[in-house]
């Protein structure tokens, strides 16, 4: 009996034919041995269509109503289907536009006369159709694909990634918050950020059970009800940008898009970070200056928070940011008279672009360094001429200070101010482990060799 196979591609590269074709002539000796035949392929040079199959493989995502019509009427007339690439089987790299913002969208391809009718969300087949069989990868494994015919052949139907009882979470969580967010539609439920949140403040943890967990705060109150200081540490570690920061970068571009003059407050940290993050070559610090302006900025300034503190007693504790308050104010609420307010910027036009995440608790309008990148995603820097900072307002460090960095350090200074061992000077207190450096709103790194930390 001869098996007729087709082979079909919608929205992708034809990536994974093109890998078929790497065969050779294994390719050609594996048909003939398991007795099929070829009855549709533009690849394979056989453009004619038949009324029926024994097997169909689809490689590429639905991406308009014509594929879905195309997509119904193959598996209509097909025994077997199989999605193959990881466009057909998961969305692939079509899938991503989803995340593309409409004005973006539309600057690319606002004139373009588009001959089918897009879907707002390039999907896989299996959203429209029953599925027999998945070939994963971009492209497959050309050796898997000759495995599942030579199975398929031999009628050797089986389940691929069989497991002992269906899965199906039918419920999400997500939770809000004015710095911090989690969408429970992306949540994998790995334990990464409840595992990095132990060590903080435990705002968030396991709850239901089985097939049902999810990552939640406790009786699943928004995060500024919970124990959750908005450090942000736990978007460092959520490897699918489940946990992310409430992000300003459309505001911001809108009040430039409007012509408002802003300000950019840019801390160290941020040049730092960016200046390794996007490989910067020569005056990178220059170069991020030139592609503020270019975005509409007025004045960059290089920029360090410099706290007056209150002259309130011989102790004075100086919160880094929000963070450091709000942890005092939920942990050391007896402590509270000895510390100043976080940092503020006076100006009302400023946008404060920090690696601290938790600035976002205050009333100054904040990027953060991963939202920057964002913004200047559509530059490349190595292109622009460097510019000079408008102004450099850096304090000097004063010598006699405490300095706490890390949850380990900073609970260890509040508890010697509460039991009176230290009871005169200035401390200073970053949560984050490696301090500004390694804030929650920095791009990911590796932490370096000396980024360890001590109480000075």
């Amino acid at each position: 009996m001869i098996l007729k196979v087709a082979f079909y591609s919608f929205g992708g590269c034809e990536g994974c034919s093109y890998e078929l074709l790497n065969l050779d002539e294994a390719l050609l000796e594996a048909l003939e041995e398991m007795k099929i035949e070829i009855a549709h392929s533009i690849i394979f040079g056989v453009p004619e269509e038949e009324e029926a199959y024994d097997i169909s493989f689809v490689e590429g995502s639905v991406a308009s109503k014509e594929d879905i019509e195309k997509l119904r009427e193959i598996r209509g007339k097909s025994r077997i289907l199989v999605a193959m690439g990881s466009c057909a089987a998961l969305g692939g790299i079509p899938g991503l536009r989803r995340f593309a913002e409409e004005r973006e969208v539309k600057r690319v391809y606002g004139g373009v006369r588009l001959e089918h009718e897009p879907l707002s969300e390039a999907a896989p087949l299996s959203k429209f159709v029953n599925v027999d069989y998945e070939l994963r990868g971009c492209p497959v494994n050309k050796h898997e694909f000759l495995d599942l015919l030579r199975k398929i052949s031999r009628s050797e139907w089986f389940l691929q990634e069989e497991r002992r009882f269906s899965f199906s979470r039918e419920k999400t969580f997500s939770i809000n918050g004015a710095a911090v967010t989690l969408d429970g539609e992306k949540c994998i439920v790995c334990g990464r950020c409840v595992k990095v949140c132990e060590s903080i403040t435990s705002a968030i943890d396991y709850a239901n059970r089985s097939v049902d967990t999810i990552i939640s705060t406790p009786f699943k109150v928004e995060f500024d009800e919970s124990q959750c200081i908005s450090c942000g540490q736990c978007t460092l570690y959520c490897p699918v940008s489940a946990l992310r920061e409430k992000s300003s970068v459309k505001q911001v571009r809108r009040l430039l898009e409007s012509g408002t003059d802003l300000s950019a407050y840019v801390e160290p940290e941020v040049i730092a970070a960016i200046t390794e993050s996007l490989n910067l070559e020569g005056s990178g610090e220059g170069k991020i200056v030139a592609a503020l302006k270019k975005l509409g900025f007025r004045n960059v300034i290089l920029w360090k928070p410099k706290v007056q503190p209150r002259k309130n007693g011989s102790l004075i504790v100086i919160p880094e940011s929000e963070a450091e308050a709000r942890f005092i104010q939920l942990f050391y609420p007896d402590l509270q008279g000895y510390v100043t307010d976080p940092p503020r910027i006076e100006d009302e036009n400023a946008v404060w672009i920090t690696p601290c995440l938790a600035r976002k608790l205050g009333d100054n309008l904040v990027l953060t360094t991963r939202e920057l990148i964002r913004l200047l995603s559509t530059f490349n820097l190595n292109l622009l001429p460097a510019c000079s900072f408008d102004d450099i307002s850096i304090p000097e460090k004063d010598k006699y200070e405490i300095v706490a960095t890390g949850m380990e350090e900073v609970r260890k200074v509040l508890e010697e101010i509460r039991s009176k061992k230290l009871n005169s000077g200035t401390v200073r207190l970053y949560v984050c482990q490696g301090g500004c450096l390694q804030g929650g709103g920095q791009p990911f790194s590796k932490p370096s060799r000396n980024s360890t930390s001590s109480i000075h």
